[in-house]
């Protein structure tokens, strides 16, 4: 072989073994490519179905923020292997339309594999309001007839409260809204908010908390779904789902506790639940009601003395010996005249938005979140 094959040879061999080289390293640099896609697919899963599981949590308590930055729990996805995952949740605003809104900013950074893996951000704003406070909720206590006896010696008080029972200033409702007259006969702590100016619970009230002779557009709701601004059957059908506990019964003593979500006790006419246990810490909407609007329940109590929170609508009602956080509305147009329910003035109805608002959240299903129960404005990765 001549010199000059040697070196074509020679030269042929270089240019191969570079060829090699750079295919050896495009093969890895490929192998890199696909572990990171891989990675970063996996931290992306997590941060998106973190950010659900967030805006669920919100969803049952719509207070909730976390300024500092937060582990989430790594057995939440166990099956997704070895990961972290940081989140915070602020009040925050967004300039929506040229108009600045007031709203909740949730950010999760997810990373996968736990030790120096890729990681995927989401940043979502949610609005602050998610359920909403019903028009018909004119009064702490709102009813279709006379109520001098059912409310007996209670503390009544229209003014809005936090979930901790602190008054929210000047923002709160009548103490008393009827569609008839009303007459404090049982000498019961009356207090509300009119025109923005608190009244203080007192005997005898201030008569510009208490509302009476109130049209209703010539008609006072006749059922709870009409009282909440729904078509007749809706609640029925939530509380049929069993959407975030809610429940539907005909027998009181099926109850299941804690009371939670949208809790539809139909019972019919001639029947009386004579002893309306609520259980332990109940909250949602509770609904006593037959389409005769006779539905009677007495004795209302829970066994560890605490409040309920969210909204009661009843047909009838009678001897209420405990705590309401939220706000009662009474269907019935024969409500109690006669009986006599003393020794009261220890339990109280306090109007609370926010706890209405925590109520009606799962009914509004215009979001994402738990159920769609938190509107979500933007979702960004």
């Amino acid at each position: 072989m001549g010199r000059a094959s040697l070196i074509v040879v020679f030269g042929a061999s270089i240019v191969l073994s570079i060829i090699v080289i750079s295919m050896n390293k495009s093969s890895v640099r490929s192998v890199d490519n696909m572990v990171h896609y891989y990675n970063k697919s996996i931290a992306r899963v997590i941060a998106n179905e973190g950010m659900s599981y967030l805006l669920t949590e919100l969803a049952d308590s719509a207070t909730w923020r976390v300024t500092n930055p937060a582990q989430l729990s790594s057995n939440l996805f166990s099956d997704m292997g070895s990961y972290t995952a940081y989140y915070t949740i602020q009040d925050d605003s967004l300039l929506i339309d040229g108009k600045w809104r007031e709203l909740v900013k949730l950010y999760i950074n997810a990373t996968y594999p736990a030790d120096n893996g890729d990681t995927q951000s989401v940043l979502v704003y949610a609005d602050r309001v998610f359920g909403f406070k019903p028009a018909t909720v004119r009064g702490a206590w709102t009813a279709n007839d006379v109520i001098n006896k059912t409310i007996s010696d209670m503390q009544i008080d229209g003014r809005d409260h936090d979930l901790n029972w602190n008054v929210i200033p000047n923002k709160g409702v009548c103490g008393v809204s009827t569609s008839v007259t009303f007459v404090n006969t049982e000498n019961a702590m009356i207090g509300g908010t009119k025109n923005g100016v608190d009244y203080a619970p007192s005997y005898p009230e201030n008569p510009a908390i208490i509302e009476q002779n109130y049209n209703w557009g010539g008609t006072f709701p006749d059922s709870p779904d009409k009282a909440l601004g729904y078509s007749d059957g809706y609640l029925k059908q939530i509380a049929q789902s069993g959407l975030d506990g809610s429940q539907y019964v005909t027998n009181p003593s099926k109850l299941k506790f804690p009371l939670k979500g949208v809790t539809y006790v139909e019972i019919p006419s001639g029947v009386v639940w004579t002893k309306a246990n609520l259980g332990v810490k109940p909250k949602g909407i509770l609904i006593v009601h037959n389409s005769s609007l006779n539905a009677s329940a007495l004795n209302l109590t829970t066994p560890d003395k605490s409040a309920f929170q969210g909204i009661i609508i009843g047909d009838y009602m009678f001897h209420i010996h405990m705590d309401i956080l939220g706000g009662i509305i009474l269907l019935s147009p024969h409500l109690e005249q006669s009986k006599e329910c003393q020794g009261n003035k220890d339990h109280k109805v306090f109007y609370s938005s926010q706890a209405i608002i925590n109520a009606t959240s799962l009914l509004t299903q215009n979001g994402t979140g738990s159920q769609g129960r938190v509107p979500v404005i933007a979702w960004r990765e």
